[in-house]
This record gives structure tokens, sequence and C-alpha cells, in this order.
């Protein structure tokens, strides 16, 4: 009796160690993954390398950890999730439901989100928060530009490879999502050039994992866009958990399907709200150089 009021039921325990031999597993296999690791190797060599001695506002210099760690990651995710045969020997030790087994991988999403937080700290030693490249925002304001454009979007994008492979057995969805989405976002970024007050323009380029938030002036200086950088991170993680819940939702039965879809309810939810609220916030001014 004292061994189960301090550690729990055997089965909780048993089934704690099997999601954590999960994970190791899985994320064994991410850090071995030739794309993930193109992906580092990239980021490494351009944090090394330094920005370019031309650079003329900050938006042109971050983008790289989102495309690689975001992009390649939810790429690599999604293969892994596709190839879980690889996992069998572990899940045959004791028996997992598929929620769990999912839970393992979103886990390993972990790994891209440490290296861009690695990222964002040599970023901000290359280019403090102090220096004008970041535009007419606040130091707090900046910190968050890069952390919505460095950081969530490579905790975001493998958690997405995930609910991707979960449900969708094209091998190249990764691929073409990852198209979708940059094409999305240069779109809606050229129209936000011609209407950068508008709100529903606002809306439009903010209704993306990944935003642009200034542009640097033909006639100098560094225009920041409308929309709040604090609001918008609250729309990545709520996306975040969108696609956790949406992974965990095949396999789920019974009371757990039901949390699940209560869950997922409510991420949709606070999703909308945010999205509002970071395109109501902040509108367009320009700081000149």
């Amino acid at each position: 009796m004292t061994t189960t009021l301090a550690f729990g039921p055997p089965e909780a325990a048993a089934g704690r160690a099997t999601f954590a031999a999960l994970a190791v597993r899985e994320t064994r296999r991410l850090v071995l993954n030739p794309v993930f690791l193109s992906a580092v190797a990239f980021i490494v060599y351009t944090l090394w390398a330094g920005p370019d001695t031309g650079l003329t506002e900050i938006d042109t210099a971050n983008p790289y950890p989102a495309i690689f760690l975001g992009g390649f990651g939810m790429m690599a995710t999604y293969w892994l999730t596709r190839s879980m045969r690889a996992s069998e020997p572990v899940v045959g030790v004791t028996p997992v439901t598929m929620p769990a087994r999912t839970a393992a991988l979103c886990a390993v999403a972990l790994v891209p989100f440490a290296c861009a937080c690695l990222a964002l700290l040599r970023f901000v030693q290359l280019i403090p928060v102090s220096n004008a490249l970041y535009g007419p925002f606040s130091p707090s304001a900046r910190v968050a530009v890069l952390v919505g454009q460095m950081v969530v979007p490579a905790l975001g994008g493998p958690l997405l490879g995930v609910a991707l492979g979960r449900w969708v057995r094209f091998p190249g969805a990764a691929f073409v999502l990852f198209l979708i989405i940059y094409g999305w976002v240069s779109l809606v970024t050229i129209v936000t050039m011609s209407h950068p007050d508008s709100l529903p323009v606002a809306v439009l380029r903010l209704f993306s994992p990944f935003a642009f938030f200034s542009l640097h002036s033909d006639a100098g200086g560094v225009t920041a866009w409308r929309g709040s950088p604090w609001f918008f991170i609250g729309w990545q993680l709520a996306l975040c958990a969108i696609a956790v819940l949406v992974a965990l939702l095949r396999g789920a039965e019974g009371r757990v399907r039901t949390r699940v879809v209560r869950a997922l309810v409510l991420a949709a939810v606070a999703a909308l709200v945010m999205l509002g609220l970071a395109a109501a916030g902040g509108f367009t001014h320009t700081v000149t150089a």
C-alpha cells in the first residue's frame, strides 16, 4: 500500500517507463534523420557566418530557423510518424495505445525547439535588440518578434508534422504543406505592402504560423506593420496545441477521445481570440534610419 501511494499504481509506473522509452527512441531517430541534420547544419553555418554587412532590416535575417528547424523539422517528424514500425521492438514490451505513441512522437519537438532557443541567443548576440534594424518596436516587442519568428515555429512545425503523419498517407504531404505555407506567407506579405493599415489584410498576414512584422522602406528607415507580436505568439501556441490534439485524436477511444475533442474546441476558440487580438493591436509606423 505504501508503495502504491508513493509511486502510484504499477500500471501507471509501467506506462510512464514505456512512454519514456518511446520518447527517447523517437528522439534518437529524429537527431539522426538526414533532413533534420541538414537543417541544423545550415542554421549553425548561418549563425557562425554572421549577418550580411548590408543588412537593412531584421526580417531578412531571422526567418531561417522557422524555415529549417520548423519547415524541415515538420518533414522529418512526418516521416518519423509514418515509419513507426521502427519502434515496434519497444512497443512490443508493453501494450501501448496509439495516443500514447503519438504523445511520445510529439515529445521530440523539444529538440528543434531547444535548437531554436540556442539560435535566438546567438542571433541576439550578433544583432542586439537595441539595434535600429528592429524598427519602431519597444524592447519587449522586439523580443516577442524574435520569439515568434525563430523559436515558436521550430516547435510548431514538428508538431504539425506528427499530426499530418497521423492523418495523411500521401508520402509528399509534408513537403506540399511546406510549400503552401511558404507561398501563403509570401503572398500576404506582398498584399500587406500595398495595404499596411488594413485590418482584414492584417488578419490574413497573421493567419499563419509565421509572419513578418516590419519592412525597410525605399525612402529609408524601417516600417513596423500592424499587429501585436505578443498576441501573435499566443496564436502560435494555440496552433501548437491544436496540432498535438489533432494528432492525439487518431486512435483515441471512449473518455480519452471525448476529452481530446473538448480540449480541441477550447484550443480553437483560444486561437481565434488570439488571432483577433494580434491583428487589432498596433498600427503602421516608421522609424528613420
